[in-house]
């Protein structure tokens, strides 16, 4: 069964380390729909290189990875599978996997907790969305999430299409037909209203041929209203895959603008001494302290550095131990631990790209809740 992105526990996955700062723990992340033996093998070969100074830490890689190749050989790559997750590491007796609807970059880290940034990204960029079809007189109505549909509901309704000879005047039978219409389409939103509202829905988007997606636009409650990302003309026959995947594009492209107004949202908080910090210090600071309310980082921004798992202290450059508590360090790319410490505090994430007013401001920045 595949894995629907919000159902990950990625505050639980940053909260998980190795206190003794050992790198003890596998992420495995895994495009299904085009498996490269190669990459694994080369991968491995070169961890056990690195590791075979460390007979605790070989060990516990070869070990990790045998349970981790067995996960792979007795669970089979699902229909609308691209995507697996593995986060696992026979020390801490720790194993958790994620099979996803989504294409994933090849990679197999090893470091002293579980390498988040991927899954954080693909949480931010593909974000869970409605998708409501419909002509006069039939509907579906979709949930989607993590590329795929979650939930799809059909309704139709037998309306008067024509006027046959000998019964009641045109005119009449034009009201009570558009009184039908609108009566489908209050069910229609009532339907929405309602399951959108339990779902937590942020976007949507309407389809359909003709006008009755405006109609239906102009008697939904202001609460769904505003949620609206776009309104398409669509056939209402089209082939459900097409359909999805033009509200996906029309969602993500509704995701950088929202991203873009983010960082001039910053400018305008930095130009006024306002609730914004920048640069990697004073951002490591804000976010470790839970000050920061939205999380600004460019999408391939990387910087290395070093953590001290026991204390958190975590800073750019190279130390062998903590100039806090004196306790060995791990050298880490100092971003990943931003987005750690983010998630441990219910920080919203946005990785920004392409941006150059952030990229000069350091790559990094947030909106702050409080100074």
């Amino acid at each position: 069964m595949l894995t629907d992105l919000k159902n990950i526990d990625i505050k639980g996955l940053s909260g998980i380390y190795d206190p003794e700062s050992r790198d003890s723990f596998i992420s495995f992340y895994l495009n299904t729909k085009s498996l490269d033996n190669k990459f694994v093998e080369k991968r491995k070969k070169g961890c056990k290189y690195v590791l075979k100074g460390n007979r605790e830490l070989y060990e516990n890689f070869e070990k990790t990875m045998q349970k981790i190749e067995e996960y792979l050989d007795k669970n089979r790559v699902e229909k609308q599978q691209k995507g697996l997750v593995i986060f696992a590491s026979d020390i801490h007796n720790f194993f958790r996997a994620y099979k996803l609807g989504l294409p994933l970059k090849n990679l197999l880290i090893v470091d002293t907790s579980p390498y988040i940034r991927p899954i954080a990204r693909l949480i931010d960029e593909y974000e869970t969305f409605g998708l409501v079809l419909l002509d006069s007189h039939r509907a579906k109505i979709y949930i989607v999430s993590s590329h795929k549909v979650k939930y799809k509901k059909k309704k139709a309704k037998d309306i008067m299409n024509r006027h046959k000879k000998g019964g009641m005047s045109q005119a009449r039978f034009q009201r009570l037909r558009k009184g039908a219409i609108n009566h489908f389409l209050k069910d229609i939103s009532d339907g929405i209203e309602k399951l959108f509202s339990e779902e937590n829905i942020t976007k949507i988007v309407i389809a359909g041929p003709g006008n009755a997606k405006t109609m239906l636009k102009n008697i939904l409650p202001n609460n769904i209203k505003f949620k609206i990302v776009d309104i398409i003309n669509a056939d209402f026959d089209e082939s459900e895959n097409i359909i999805v995947s033009k509200s996906e594009e029309i969602i993500l492209k509704d995701e950088k603008e929202i991203s873009e107004k983010n960082v001039s949202r910053l400018k305008d908080e930095i130009l006024k001494d306002g609730l914004a910090v920048y640069g990697l210090k004073e951002t490591r600071d804000a976010v470790r302290n839970g000050q920061i309310e939205l999380l600004l980082i460019s999408k391939d921004y990387k910087i290395r550095g070093w953590i001290c798992e026991k204390c958190q202290s975590v800073d750019t450059g190279a130390k062998k131990k903590c100039p806090y508590c004196g306790s060995k360090t791990s050298q880490v790319d100092v971003i990943e631990e931003l987005i750690e410490f983010a998630e441990r505090s219910d920080t919203k994430i946005e990785f920004v790209e392409n941006n150059p007013v952030l990229n000069e401001l350091g790559g990094v920045g947030g909106i702050l809740r409080f100074k």
